[in-house]
């Protein structure tokens, strides 16, 4: 950021020479963002913004020509055409057509415009019509989120203590739809947006549904696994007065255990108390089986302005809740 306010201070100069270092300080910054952040695009599997930095080192280069390059002209007084008469506006129409439709240039703008107007419609249209569907938000949240892989085997056992101290097994929780995932209670990132996007898939559940159903979060912390944490953590996030919440945690060998089990990967990350770890979710029926995957990563949100992972979490419960 302190780098792009410089060129722009540089540009904003006035100054040919300075503008034209900017230039090339600014593409060899935009090369550098495209190799070791964007991944060349695509290499990698990790890269932002695939190829945005190509695109804003051209319109640099392009800017600074057009600006330094453009010849003043001075307007000259040109006599006034003579007076031609009057035609029909239909002749008039016809004779522009011909005289526009000749050129070639005018050809390949006409049909960039025609394929950008498409490329729009394509995208705004069906988006339009799906925004007024009663059930467009769970289609909406797969596209912008993933579709969750649909599941049917038994749920890992497990028993743990929850944030107030009390004894939390799985098979106690039996009879109730479980949506289970895993925290790390003093990470800044992920964990507190995926905190959040639980609440609100808890507040999107109808009243008597909601008494049929459990938010349960594991520890992913094996530094931080007192219960006070996690009471820190609720309060931060407003948890606290959420009646079916409950954040678990337990000995470093009993988390490690439920991690194995249900394939969470936990790693130290340098310098720093946050751990590193898989972001998925789980939703469990209430005989114990686990019916739907999904990767909690905090998603863009849908037409009605709330989090995809949030609805499609609330849409598989239902599902499950119909189906047990």
């Amino acid at each position: 950021v302190t780098a792009l306010a410089a060129l722009g201070l540089a540009f904003l100069s006035g100054r040919a020479r300075v503008a034209r270092w900017a230039v090339v300080a600014g593409t060899m910054l935009c090369l550098a963002a495209w190799v070791l952040v964007q991944d060349l695009g695509f290499f990698g599997g990790v890269g932002t913004d695939p190829n945005s930095m190509i695109p804003a080192a051209l319109v640099l280069v392009a800017g600074y020509v057009a600006a330094a390059h453009v010849p003043e002209t001075v307007p000259s007084i040109a006599p006034s055409p003579a007076p031609s008469p009057a035609l029909p506006l239909r002749q008039r129409l016809t004779t522009l057509v011909e005289q526009t439709s000749l050129r070639p240039s005018y050809l390949f703008r006409s049909i960039a415009a025609l394929g950008a107007a498409c490329v729009v419609l394509l995208g705004v249209v069906p988006m339009a019509v799906a925004s007024v569907q009663p059930n467009a938000s769970p289609i909406l949240a797969e596209a912008a989120d993933g579709s969750p892989g649909v599941t049917d085997f038994a749920a890992p056992p497990f028993r743990l203590v929850d944030q107030n101290g009390r004894p939390v097994s799985l098979a106690g929780l039996r009879g109730k739809v479980v949506a289970l995932t895993f925290l790390d209670p003093v990470c800044t990132s992920d964990c507190p947006l995926i905190a959040q996007e639980l609440r609100e898939a808890d507040a999107m559940l109808a009243p008597a549904l909601r008494e049929d159903v459990e938010f349960v979060a594991i520890d992913a912390n094996p530094l931080y696994q007192a219960p006070a944490y996690l009471l820190a953590f609720d309060r931060q996030e407003g948890l606290q007065h959420v009646p079916n919440w409950r954040y678990l945690t337990g000995s470093a060998r009993e988390l490690a255990r439920v991690w194995n089990a249900y394939g969470v990967q936990v790693q130290y990350e340098p310098g720093g108390a946050m751990i590193g770890h898989s972001e998925l979710g789980f939703v469990i029926d209430a005989r114990g089986r686990v019916r739907a995957t999904l990767e909690t990563a905090p998603g863009a949100g849908t037409a009605a302005s709330r989090s995809s992972f949030a609805v499609t979490l609330d849409d598989q419960i239902r599902r499950v809740e119909r189906s047990s």
